[in-house]
């Protein structure tokens, strides 16, 4: 904005709703006279920046925060307004710089997770028209699936500035097997578990496999990379890298490898997470877990799962 010829800045004081806020306020110059002119479209933005400054600090929603919320359902803002019950203009002036109340910025933060959306769209079915109503509620359900389906919980700015390159399946699969055996060690030390009772937990074929699958989704996710190159099969039980199933079917549990494998410091910390989140969910639940995601329901007829519908759905859930 600043940027604009004749438009200049300057810091004010202005009273809203009894607060004092200090902001960076712009103002029209008329060149020929040097004198300062009244611009309408200016004096619009100063109040959109003064009212966010507002929300802000009273813990409200912004304007951009609403409409990205509202957008999320793919919903203009009449929709959105009816589907979660306020009035029909609402979510108009709001966006456009009004300030919300208390209670329907509740009801707008609230409406963001895909659970309460769904209930409210049910609650206020009435305002919408049949066609509408069946539309927006096979929208929010997929978003409310796509939900129950992120179990990981990272900082993408945690990953960025580390190196990352595709490493050989082996060498991904035995960093896994020692990431994943050493926390079921740390696990019985901690709770004087002298004996094998721990050995039995240590990682069976089946977990390996589903944990490959989600390591390969997350790598594509937070660097746009797989970890290996290895193709993934879906098979009955969800997703297979056959190679890996061939050397190790029959070995349950997977012991320890006792040499040491190195892989790059960005695919260890996946590693980590992946072990963290998803392998402390069971083998079966795990395959149910595949069995109700994209990749795998798209891919059992063809029998490999690419690339692409892993990356796909992998950016989807973890938006």
């Amino acid at each position: 904005m600043d940027s604009r010829e004749n438009v200049k800045t300057r810091r004010i004081e202005a009273n809203v709703k009894g607060k004092i806020i200090e902001f960076d306020e712009y103002y029209m110059i008329d060149p020929a006279t040097g004198e300062e002119v009244f611009d309408r479209n200016i004096e619009i933005e100063n109040d959109a920046r003064l009212y966010d400054i507002y929300k802000k600090q009273m813990n409200l929603l912004t304007s951009s925060e609403i409409k990205n919320i509202r957008k999320k359902y793919d919903m203009n803002q009449k929709e959105f307004a009816l589907s979660i019950g306020v009035g029909e203009i609402t979510i108009h002036r709001f966006e456009n710089g009004s300030i919300q109340t208390e209670s329907v910025d509740s009801i707008i933060r609230l409406s963001e997770d895909p659970d309460i959306m769904y209930n409210l769209l049910i609650k206020n079915q009435a305002n919408l028209s049949d066609n509408d109503f069946s539309s927006f509620l096979k929208k929010v359900s997929a978003l409310k699936r796509l939900k129950h389906h992120k179990i990981a919980d990272f900082n993408i700015n945690d990953y960025i500035n580390l190196n990352f390159e595709t490493e050989s399946i082996n060498d991904v699969t035995n960093q896994l097997i020692i990431e994943y055996n050493t926390q079921i060690d740390n696990v019985s030390k901690k709770y004087g578990i002298e004996d094998n009772c721990g050995a039995a937990e240590y990682i069976t074929p089946l977990k390996l496999q589903k944990l490959l699958y989600y390591i390969q989704g997350m790598a594509l996710r937070i660097y746009g990379k797989p970890a290996f190159s290895n193709s993934i099969s879906a098979w009955q039980y969800g997703p297979v890298v056959e190679e890996v199933y061939q050397q190790y079917k029959g070995r349950n549990p997977i012991a320890t490898p006792k040499t040491d494998y190195e892989v790059c410091d960005g695919l260890k910390k996946i590693i980590e997470l992946v072990v963290s989140s998803y392998g402390q969910i069971e083998a079966g639940s795990l395959i149910d877990l595949t069995h109700d995601e994209d990749p795998w329901i798209n891919s059992v007829n063809s029998g490999t799962i690419s690339i692409d519908l892993i990356k796909e759905y992998f950016n989807k859930v973890y938006e």
